[in-house]
């Protein structure tokens, strides 16, 4: 009886991981721009990091590399919510001077 030859090449290895380490990051970053966007420099850089690592984690996933689809929806979600909080908070923020007295305001408006 007559055995069949070896295999060639390298034994195979275990299965590779899926690469799910961008959309991750892009939620994470999501999620903390969101109450961070009253301090709306900081919040409106981390939300585009998140949108950025979000959509390049959704290329991982269209390619068969990661396998966190709901995650990444999530991040380029939640980057969105704290860019256009940003947003919001930057114009207040630029369109109402510092320097406005809130006691003389409710002392003129709140006498009949």
């Amino acid at each position: 009886m007559a055995y069949p030859p070896p295999a060639y090449g390298p034994p195979a290895g275990p299965p590779a991981q899926p690469q799910n380490g961008l959309g991750l990051t892009g939620m994470i970053l999501g999620i903390v721009s969101i109450p961070i966007s009253c301090c709306w420099p900081v919040g409106g850089v981390l939300s585009v990091l998140g949108l950025i690592f979000s959509i390049l984690g959704k290329k991982k996933v269209d390619t068969g590399l990661a396998n966190n689809r709901g995650i990444v929806i999530a991040g380029i979600a939640t980057s969105i919510a704290g860019l256009v909080l940003s947003i919001a908070f930057a114009i207040l923020a630029l369109t109402f001077p510092s320097d406005f007295d809130w006691n003389q305001w409710i002392e003129e408006n709140s006498q009949p």
